[in-house]
C-alpha cells in the first residue's frame, strides 16, 4: 500500500473543505456543554512535547489556550508525532489542527496564527545564495515535512530524512549532513548552544502556521476562531511565545 504524504494529506483537506461548514445551529446552552474540540499540533519542541511529569508544554500549547481564550471555543490540545497531525483531522481523529503551510494560496486553512521561516543551515564555513550551492551536497529534511518542492525535485541534491531535528542537527555535526533545512525555529532550538559551530541561518522561504479545522465545525465557531487567529497576529502572540528578537 502507497504512503500518503503529507503534502496528499493536506489535499484531502482541501476536498473536504470545499463541501463547506454545516449551518449554526447551537444554541448558548449548547455551546456552554460542548466537549472541547481537539486540536493536534506537531510533537517537536519549542512548538509541543511533554513535560517530566508527562503534561503537555512548549510555545503551541500556550498559544492553544489563548486561542481557546480570544475565541471562546473550548480546546483540548494534542501533540502528536509529526506525519500523524493531518492524518488524524482527514480521518474524524481530531477537529482542528495546526500546520506549517508553504503554499502561495494558503491552502484549505481557515486562517493562520503566526509566521515561521524555512531556512538551511550548515556546517561551519557553508555558504548559501541559491539552490545551485546545494548541488552535490547531503541535505537533511524532516521525515514527511515537503517544505520545498524544488529541491525535492532536484537530482542534484542528495536528499536525506531524518526523524527529529535533534537527530538532523547531530548528523550535521558529524559529517553526515552537509545541510540541514527546515523550520528556522526547531533548527535553533536543537542546536542550543551549539549555534556557533554551524554556518549562520540562510533563509530559503517563509510559511505560515495555519490552522485546518473539520468542515463539520459550525460557521459561528469557524468565524470565532479567525477572529481569535488575527487577534494573536496583531499581538504578535507566536514571537513571544518563541522568545524571537523584535522586528523592527
Amino acid at each position: 500500500m502507497p504512503v500518503v504524504t503529507r503534502r496528499r494529506a493536506l489535499a484531502s483537506m482541501a476536498s473536504i473543505a470545499a463541501l463547506g461548514a454545516l449551518p449554526a445551529t447551537s444554541s448558548a446552552a449548547t455551546a456552554a456543554t460542548r466537549k472541547p474540540l481537539r486540536l493536534t499540533m506537531v510533537n517537536l519542541m519549542p512548538w509541543a512535547g511533554n513535560g517530566p511529569h508527562g503534561q503537555p508544554i512548549g510555545a503551541l500549547i500556550e498559544l492553544c489556550a489563548q486561542l481557546a481564550t480570544l475565541s471562546g471555543v473550548p480546546i483540548t490540545p494534542i501533540p502528536v508525532p509529526y506525519g500523524r497531525a493531518p492524518h488524524m483531522l482527514t480521518g474524524g481523529g481530531a477537529d482542528l489542527t495546526l500546520l506549517i503551510d508553504t503554499s502561495a494560496k494558503g491552502g484549505a486553512a481557515i486562517d493562520y496564527v503566526g509566521t515561521v521561516d524555512i531556512v538551511v543551515f550548515g556546517r561551519s564555513g557553508f555558504r548559501f545564495q541559491r539552490m545551485e550551492d546545494l548541488f552535490g551536497k547531503t541535505v537533511g529534511t524532516l521525515r514527511h515535512s515537503g517544505y520545498s518542492p524544488e529541491l525535492e525535485a532536484e537530482a542534484r541534491i542528495h536528499k536525506h530524512a531524518f526523524d527529529s531535528y535533534d537527530q538532523g542537527v547531530r548528523m550535521l555535526q558529524a559529517g553526515r549532513l552537509d545541510v540541514v533545512l527546515g523550520v528556522g525555529d526547531s533548527i535553533e532550538y536543537a542546536l542550543g548552544k551549539a549555534a556557533g559551530l554551524v554556518s549562520p541561518r540562510y533563509p530559503l522561504m517563509h510559511g505560515r502556521v495555519a490552522l485546518y479545522a473539520n468542515p463539520q465545525i459550525d460557521a459561528a465557531t469557524i468565524a470565532a476562531l479567525q477572529a481569535a487567529c488575527r487577534q494573536l497576529r496583531q499581538k504578535r502572540v507566536m514571537d513571544e511565545l518563541l522568545h524571537r528578537p523584535q522586528r523592527r
